[in-house]
């Protein structure tokens, strides 16, 4: 079959490039798509951030700590219920594009990815009263964990077209995709609550729009997928499989403990609340409520993480195959450093016009949420430069230390939360998450260190940035701006960041006499 494999592939693709009808995949720039990713995130996630705030106003707190719960689980899960086999799509999909094995290798991981996701669909489907307890702390009607379990189904289709587009350096594509699955499900999301809906069919409208929203995805393989190089050998499936499943392995690790690390918070408040004890759920689910109204903008920043990083992994694994070592340092080392000016200054900004916000916006009902935000802004933004500088490992084939990370830290959120919960309620629930985080972002860049990256003051001011605004938003502003004077590495990036808007943007400048 192997031999076939190719064989098919290698006269499919001839025949249609004789034909002039394959296009390929020509990859867009790094540059040019972080440009793209945060043009297109920033209005995505306006209307993500408006979606949250109608939410908020559509909903009591208990139903928001219901849909937190219902959203992260679906987020959440699907990675682990995978075993890591799509993850190592951004990794090796370029490593097979270029022996024209793309086409095997995908057959096998989309089979595979399929059946687990069928199997896990249906373990939910025969237990929903088990489920309801899991992820609502109580049973609910079986319907609604239906709708969650076809919610999984939905992003684990779209993450694969998704993480494909992505893995092709086709970062247009993936940003089209994200911001029409972000502006559906807001449109869709607030028009059928503000009509009386309820939580199963937000989480149905949920999967609706994310489903639609690979159209885009799905339009450009089908028609770049017939310029794709032709096999020069033939398929080794046993070999693909020695290689790839040590790294699945690695990353379904990684995802397993990253997940009940991200969601081990919102448990513990569930859970260990003061008042929130048997029959007492509504008092942890409104806790939950509250503090997913504080998570409602730093979480904005996670979720731009993960699209940057995900952009950035195809480039990276491309260099390292090339064996061009430093380029990986170096792009990782400036996109760190932006990304963490860039979050404190947001963080900054939104500091100061949170008691608006929160008070105009949220109607005031969300206090607790106002008081924990500062230190969701820092554990936020730790947490999305430990999900790009980890890229920095997985590309090495090291990410086992990024499991070692985070098993260290979901052991202290969790031993943390158990001391402070009970003494500070939502307060120390923040405090301890941030700690954790702390530990998880060191032990990650010591793992980084120890596999070759070199960290110098960079690194440093990368790490203590997002902390500055602990101590106010203007001695934030001033840190950045301190480190954007210093900072070489600082400078050289805005330097290059304006050399590229000039290349872009020269057909603006007045043409000379």
């Amino acid at each position: 079959m192997s031999d076939a494999d190719a064989a098919n592939g290698s006269s499919a693709t001839a025949e249609s490039a004789a034909s002039g009808r394959g296009t390929g995949f020509k990859a867009d720039s790094l540059a040019l798509g972080m440009a793209i990713v945060l043009a297109m995130t920033i209005v995505q996630r306006a209307i993500g951030f408006f979606r949250g705030i109608w939410f908020c106003r559509l909903m009591d707190d208990a139903v928001v700590g219901q849909w937190s719960m219902a959203f992260g689980f679906i987020t959440l899960i699907t990675p682990v219920m995978l075993l890591g086999i799509p993850g190592s799509l951004p990794r090796y999909v370029e490593h097979f594009r270029s022996r024209g094995q793309l086409g095997s290798f995908l057959r096998r991981i989309g089979l595979t990815t399929g059946c687990l996701a069928v199997i896990g669909f249906c373990i939910m489907w025969c237990c929903p009263q088990w489920f309801g307890w899991l992820i609502f702390l109580q049973p609910q009607d079986a319907t609604l964990i239906y709708a969650v379990g076809v919610g999984v189904l939905s992003i684990v289709f779209f993450n694969f077209i998704n993480d494909l587009n992505s893995s092709l350096r086709q970062v247009r594509m993936v940003s089209v995709m994200q911001f029409m699955q972000g502006v559906g499900f807001g449109i869709g999301g607030v028009a059928w609550l503000a009509t009386g809906g309820g939580l199963t069919g937000l989480v149905l409208t949920f999967s609706a729009t994310t489903v639609l929203a690979t159209t885009p995805g799905l339009w450009r393989l089908r028609r770049g997928w017939s310029g794709m190089p032709i096999a020069t050998e033939s398929f080794d499936a046993p070999k693909m499989w020695r290689r790839i499943l040590p790294y699945a392995a690695a990353l379904w690790a990684m995802n397993l403990i990253g997940n009940v690390f991200e969601l081990s918070d919102r448990y513990m408040i569930l859970h260990f609340m003061p008042g929130a004890g048997v029959g007492g759920e509504s008092i942890g689910q409104s806790a939950v409520g509250q503090y997913h109204s504080g998570r409602i903008l730093p979480m904005l920043f996670l979720s731009l993480a993960t699209l940057l990083g995900g952009i950035l992994m195809p480039y990276l694994a491309a260099d390292w195959e090339s064996g061009r070592v430093d380029a990986v340092r170096r792009r990782l080392k400036q996109v760190l450093l932006g990304v963490s000016a860039c979050y404190t200054l947001i963080a900054s900004g939104t500091l100061i016009l949170s008691p608006w916000l929160f008070g105009t916006l949220l109607e005031g009902r969300y206090d607790d949420g106002l008081s924990l935000l500062p230190m969701a802004f820092v554990f936020c933004s730790w947490s999305a430069l430990v999900m790009i500088g980890q890229n920095y490992l997985w590309v090495a084939e090291k990410g086992k230390w990024v499991t070692v990370a985070l098993s260290i830290g979901l052991v202290s959120n969790i031993a943390l939360n158990a001391w402070l919960l009970p003494r500070m309620g939502l307060q120390g629930a923040v405090l301890a998450t941030l700690t954790a985080n702390g530990i998880v972002m060191v032990g990650v860049w010591l793992a980084m260190v120890r596999c070759g990256y070199v960290a110098d003051h960079t690194a440093f001011y990368v790490a203590v940035m997002p902390a500055t605004v602990l101590a106010g938003p203007w001695v934030a502003v001033a840190a950045v701006t301190i480190v954007m004077i210093t900072s070489p590495a600082m400078r050289q990036w805005a330097e290059e960041g304006v050399a590229l808007a000039r290349e872009r943007f020269a057909f603006l400048a007045p043409a000379s006499a």
